[in-house]
């Protein structure tokens, strides 16, 4: 199972008939629950919407719980102590990664630096 990142999700959405596409339907892709918010944050259509949300029941899901806050606000902290600072949620996303043992599938640079401190987070090369 791989955890894939908005961004290539974003990619993933914008043409169902890329080679990136194509490849996706063919991986056991994970979604956590911040992608799958930021993918419908950014829908401009009740249509896009439900397109989304049908979509969303083909991948596996990985869950959050409260531990998993705790274990954000600790990598947000360390990095911000090294004077880096990422969002939340991409914070939240490499936790999640981490938590589950799955490697991430991501096109943001903030995942290299996440991992310069956090070499647990393992991130998938195309």
């Amino acid at each position: 199972m791989i955890l894939a990142d908005t961004n290539i999700m974003i990619d993933y959405f914008q043409s169902r008939e890329s080679e990136l596409a194509r490849k996706i339907d063919t991986m056991p892709i994970a979604l956590c629950g911040v992608v799958r918010t930021e993918i419908l944050h950014g829908a401009r259509s009740e249509e896009e919407i439900d397109d989304y949300l049908k979509a969303f029941k083909t991948f596996d899901k990985v869950l959050t719980d409260d531990y998993d806050w705790e274990g954000t606000g600790f990598i947000l902290q360390t990095l911000r102590s090294k004077g880096l600072n990422v969002p939340l949620s991409d914070a939240l996303i490499a936790f999640t990664a981490m938590k589950y043992d799955i490697p991430l599938w991501t096109r943001d640079n903030h995942f290299k630096f996440i991992q310069g401190y956090f070499p647990e987070l393992k991130l998938y090369k195309e």
